[in-house]
């Protein structure tokens, strides 16, 4: 094929190119395709808790090996809602539009105890509501928005065991469900596909605690594999639809450092390989020239963060955590039913001991850097890309199963 046409078709295929990038979003602001906390002890202190994965959220989330320890005599539930805004404004084309949603992250646990050495627990987290939903203009004669909606849940067990003194390490096998609608214009008529399907990824996690004020701790994830099969319109072309798709590698690494009784610190680096989205392929049954790669002009990215737990008095903790990082798309890639920007986030908690029932309150704020796309970079999709995080709000419970290790202690 001539450099021409492939330059024709790249601008045909532009539009389509971030087609399953809403699909991952767990909780659809900045780069966070892959979200950098849960909804528990860790959304408290943004995520960062590799090296003091204490806590059911952490141990399915950030490290399995957080199982081995008072998780594994644990049940927990929680709820994250968070409100952004998103903002598109295209000079060449006219188009002028403002979005709004509210997705909600959740998590769920619950510990299965010790069996001969070996702690286990199960669970789950995910986000539900997840969207970016831009109007369409017909004043300019776009008839169709700009509309990413996902839904993402991922189930857990976690195993693991303290296999030397200070050293203990976990796994966990993750399946997976997901579901993805898009709607948006392109060059061949309007694109309103449905899917979903289940898929699989697995992680590793290791805490080291060399000395009683020193802990070290590291993870990694594996890439995952989702198999979406449904069916939509590409204009008036009735078709099935397909994704494989590839969530990208991820590994952590961080300390924690116990400063006194009542205080706790930690750092946390994290490195993900979003390159590996580029491995998954959209396939449409009719309108083959749309077939292409899910992603190009991904880029792999480090998150840094920091955090702190302070117990204010008796039974009672204050935490709070900040993280940042950059852009995962390069100008390139950005479209309006999925946004991408430099971020930061801060997210602060408390959390009450009742005895058998913990309860914690979380808020966070996400500041986005706005982006200004040349046509020059992005033909397709130059502009402005405004995304604007409101003030977060979380709940959570966490029962102590104290039952169970009255009954260990009898035996």
């Amino acid at each position: 094929m001539s450099d021409l046409n492939q330059k024709a078709k790249a601008s045909l295929l532009a539009p389509l190119a971030a087609l399953t990038f809403c699909f991952f979003a767990p909780t659809a602001l900045a780069s966070f395709f892959v979200s950098p906390h849960g909804s528990g002890r860790d959304g408290e202190m943004a995520g960062n808790t590799v090296a003091s994965p204490n806590d059911g959220s952490s141990a399915m989330q950030v490290n399995p090996a957080g199982v081995v320890s008072e998780t594994r005599d644990q049940a927990f539930v929680g709820l994250i809602a968070f409100p952004y805004i998103t903002h598109y404004k295209n000079d060449a084309t006219g188009y002028d539009g403002t979005g709004s949603k509210t997705p909600v992250n959740f998590g769920i646990w619950y510990g299965l105890g010790e069996v001969g050495g070996w702690s286990m627990g199960v669970g789950g987290y995910g986000a539900m509501g997840t969207a970016y939903d831009l109007p369409a203009d017909p004043d300019i004669g776009q008839t169709m928005p700009y509309t990413g909606e996902s839904v993402i849940i991922n189930f857990g067990l976690n195993i693991g065991r303290e296999v030397l003194p200070g050293l203990r390490i976990g796994a966990q096998i993750t399946p997976i469900y997901g579901r993805q609608r898009l709607r948006t214009p392109t060059p061949l008529g309007g694109l309103d596909v449905d899917a979903d399907g289940i898929g699989i990824s697995s992680m590793v996690g290791a805490v080291y605690t060399p000395t009683p004020k020193w802990s070290l701790g590291l993870s990694y994830r594996t890439r995952g594999f989702i198999d979406l099969e449904g069916e939509g319109s590409v204009g008036a072309v009735e078709q099935d639809y397909s994704v494989d798709f590839v969530t990208p590698q991820m590994l952590l690494g961080g300390v924690a450092f116990k400063w006194s009784e009542r205080l706790n610190l930690m750092g946390q680096l994290s490195y993900m390989r979003f390159k590996d989205f580029e491995s998954g392929k959209v396939e449409f049954e009719k309108s083959t020239a749309l077939n292409q790669p899910v992603m190009s002009d991904a880029n792999n990215r480090l998150r840094w963060g920091v955090g702190l737990e302070f117990v204010t008095v008796p039974n009672s903790v204050f935490r709070i955590g900040y993280t940042e990082s950059k852009a995962t798309l390069g100008d390139s890639g950005m479209r309006p039913m999925m946004f991408d920007n430099d971020n930061t986030m801060i997210m602060a908690g408390y959390e009450i001991d009742y005895g058998t029932l913990m309860v914690g309150f979380n808020t966070g704020l996400t500041s986005l850097k706005t982006r200004n796309i040349s046509a020059q970079n992005n033909p397709a999709f130059p502009g402005r890309y405004d995304a604007d995080g409101d003030v977060s709000v979380g709940l959570r419970f966490t029962w102590k199963l104290q039952g169970r290790r009255t009954a260990e202690a009898a035996k």
